[in-house]
């Protein structure tokens, strides 16, 4: 017997689903990263409140579901049947008049809400958007490394940030920033000391450090101006980072990789990562005529 318990805060979730989520962390990165960083903030993705559910079976946690709109539904792992436990989900969400714009999560559990979507509000059609692949890293193989150095982000480059998450935003998320969201992304992620430069006589890398659970922490926002690319920057770039984070106080760091770019897989595993599974992202378009969509 299913049932989806929808919390306020992120810290219920954690409190009701946190270990279910942890055995397996990396593979869950997502959805209890964003829970993480939900219960410091609850606005700390956009204005409106997050959507926060649990799913049990026979009051035991199977799976969750986070949204912190307008972005899309983000889904862990279900142990569980994976049609019965989603089909109970959708059916809250259709309850609730809650409506989403697509999906992201493991293969077969993205695959299966956006069939059950797509079923549930006929005119929907679901768009397969991404292919990723889900990493961790436990430790690092030595590799050459480019000239420079890592440093943290400062307020003095801010204004350079700004460009650069713009055009990573473009490239690897296909959406355009809105005025002044790249700059004050750049503030804030410059605030909290999280964004990361390779420095070669200037900046000509960076990544980040995001979504930090209970036992790892993510690295995302990998990006080199076409210009220097091909000199080994992100390479030198990621595995510095993730050097650091490991000699702290996480034990794993995972990041995604776009299967449609082979060299970044390959990039990744040079330096001592390892894939885990299969993620997909799809986005929901609905006929004119299905408003409920």
């Amino acid at each position: 017997m299913y049932d989806i318990v929808q919390h306020d805060h992120a810290d219920e979730l954690l409190a009701l689903s946190g270990a279910f989520l942890e055995k397996r962390e990396s593979e869950n990165n997502l959805p209890l990263g964003l829970v993480h960083t939900l219960a410091g903030d609850p606005y700390y993705y956009g204005d409106d409140p997050p959507l926060l559910l649990s799913i049990l079976d026979n009051g035991d946690p199977v799976g969750v579901a986070v949204r912190s709109p307008p972005h899309r539904i983000v889904l862990s792992i279900y142990d569980t049947k994976i049609d019965d436990a989603v089909d109970r989900l959708i059916r809250h969400m259709q309850r609730g008049k809650v409506r989403v714009p697509g999906v992201s999560g493991p293969e077969a559990e993205a695959r299966c809400f956006s069939s059950q979507w797509m079923r549930t509000f006929p005119g929907c059609s679901a768009i397969p958007r991404k292919r990723l692949r889900v990493f961790e890293a436990r430790s690092v193989i030595d590799v050459p490394l480019a000239p420079g150095r890592l440093r943290p982000a400062e307020m003095a480059d801010q204004r350079l940030m700004a460009r650069w998450i713009a055009l990573f935003t473009q490239e690897a998320v296909g959406e355009e920033s809105g005025p002044g969201k790249a700059e004050r992304n750049a503030e804030k992620y410059i605030a909290e000391r999280n964004l990361y430069i390779w420095e070669d006589d200037g900046p000509v890398s960076i990544a980040r450090q995001s979504r930090a659970m209970k036992n790892g922490t993510n690295v995302t926002m990998v990006y080199t101006p076409a210009a220097l690319r091909n000199r080994g920057y992100a390479t030198s770039c990621v595995y510095a980072l993730t050097k650091k984070l490991l000699a702290g106080r996480y034990s794993f760091c995972s990041l995604f990789t776009d299967l449609s770019n082979p060299a970044s897989n390959r990039i990744y595993q040079k330096i001592g990562y390892v894939p885990l599974g299969d993620w997909l992202e799809f986005d929901f378009d609905c006929a004119a005529e299905s408003a409920d969509c």
